[in-house]
C-alpha cells in the first residue's frame, strides 16, 4: 500500500506530529503552534514526513521580506521540513503539493532559513548534525536569497550552563536575560552562524512570477555550491588522504573520514 499524504490544518494531529518532529529533527524542538502541515503516513498510518507552515517566528521577518507591508499578508513561513524512511521522490512530491496548496490559499511566497552547521542546546552544547546545505530547496526550484546578514543568538552559557534561548512561551534575549536570571554571576552569548536564505515564489504564469518576484525585498542570488564550507572541508581532508598516500582511507572513489 502506498504512501498517503494529508493536508492537516492546526490542530489537527497535533500530538502526532509534535512527537515525531521531537524525534526526528535535529534540534529535538517542535513549535508549539502552526497554521499548516503537510505530512505524509505509510500503511500503518504512521507519520514519516512533515512540512510545517506558519507565520514568520519575527514579525520583523515578513517585514523586512516585502516592498509593501499590504504583501505581508502573502508570506509564509516554513518553519520545520522533517522526514524519515522517504525517498528524495517522495518528500519532493510532498513539497509540490504543499506549495500547490498554499498557492490557491493565496500565498506567494515561501520562506525559510538553512544553515551550514547546527547545533543543539540542551545538558551541553554540542554539534550534532553536519549542517543543511540547501540542497533539497535547489533541487525543487527555490531560489536562493543570499546569506542573512548577522549572526543570530542561539542562547547562552549562564554560569558554565547552556540556556536556549526559547523557554516554553518565553524567548530570552541580550535585553531581558537578567530578570529571569537575576542571581548568575557569568552570562554569556551563544551565537549561530549565518544562514541562507530560501524562497519558493508561488505562481503558474511567467507574469505572476515576475511580479511577485519583482514585490521582493530580496534579490534572486546564483548558489555557489563549492562555497559550501562542508564540501570544501571533505575536498581539503581529500587532499590531505592523497598527499600523505593513506588510500585505505579512500573506497571506490568515496571519502572516508577519520573518526
Amino acid at each position: 500500500m502506498p504512501k498517503t499524504q494529508h493536508i492537516l490544518k492546526y490542530p489537527q494531529d497535533r500530538e502526532e506530529i509534535i512527537r515525531f518532529v521531537k524525534r526526528h529533527h535535529y534540534s529535538r524542538r517542535c513549535p508549539g503552534v502552526w497554521q499548516f502541515v503537510f505530512s505524509m503516513k505509510n500503511e500503518k498510518g504512521k507519520i514519516q514526513a512533515v512540512l510545517m507552515y506558519g507565520p514568520a517566528p519575527y514579525p520583523t521577518v515578513a517585514r523586512a521580506f516585502v516592498r509593501d507591508p499590504n504583501h505581508i499578508k502573502h508570506h509564509i513561513w516554513q518553519s520545520r521540513m522533517v522526514g524519515a524512511g522517504i525517498t528524495s521522490a517522495e518528500l519532493d512530491n510532498l513539497i509540490e503539493l504543499a506549495n500547490n496548496y498554499l498557492y490557491e490559499n493565496d500565498y506567494w511566497w515561501v520562506h525559510t532559513l538553512t544553515s551550514y552547521t547546527e547545533s543543539r542546546i540542551d545538558t551541553a552544547m554540542r554539534l550534532v548534525c553536519k549542517g543543511f546545505t540547501g540542497h533539497v530547496y535547489q533541487r525543487t526550484d527555490a531560489k536562493y536569497l543570499g546569506l542573512a546578514g548577522r549572526k543570530a543568538l542561539q542562547g547562552f552559557l549562564i554560569d558554565g550552563h547552556p540556556v536556549h534561548k526559547r523557554k516554553g512561551a518565553v524567548n530570552l534575549t541580550k535585553k531581558n536575560i537578567r530578570e529571569y536570571y537575576p542571581d548568575a554571576q557569568d552570562i554569556r552569548f551563544i551565537m549561530g552562524g549565518k544562514k541562507q536564505r530560501w524562497v519558493y515564489i508561488l505562481a503558474k504564469t511567467d507574469a505572476e512570477y515576475e511580479y511577485r518576484r519583482a514585490c521582493m525585498a530580496y534579490t534572486i542570488q546564483e548558489y555557489q555550491v563549492l562555497r559550501q564550507p562542508l564540501l570544501l572541508i571533505q575536498l581539503i581532508t581529500l587532499m590531505h588522504l592523497i598527499l600523505e598516500q593513506d588510500n585505505s582511507q579512500i573506497k571506490e572513489g568515496q571519502l572516508v573520514p577519520n573518526t
